[in-house]
């Protein structure tokens, strides 16, 4: 499983949300959590400016702003 992480430099809730992923998927080793920063691509921008960060898998939005581990945990756990 692959998720995306998008985020930016200088986010307080960004840093949080990386420390929220990495509790939530200590267990799981063959999940790969894809770090973009949206201050790369004008579309992504656009797109999460208001929302970082964002936790998508396959173009699903799992979470964004405040990421909490539960929530985080108990996608992968269901969708492993």
């Amino acid at each position: 499983m692959k998720l995306n992480f998008y985020t930016r430099n200088n986010c307080m809730n960004c840093d949080d949300g990386e420390i929220q992923l990495a509790l939530a998927l200590e267990d799981y080793p063959d999940v790969i959590v894809e770090k973009i920063d949206i201050d790369t691509s004008d579309a992504l921008l656009q797109k999460y400016m208001l929302e970082v960060p964002v936790v998508e898998h396959r173009g699903k939005v799992i979470q964004y702003g405040q990421i909490d581990f539960v929530t985080i945990l108990e996608y992968v756990e269901k969708n492993i």
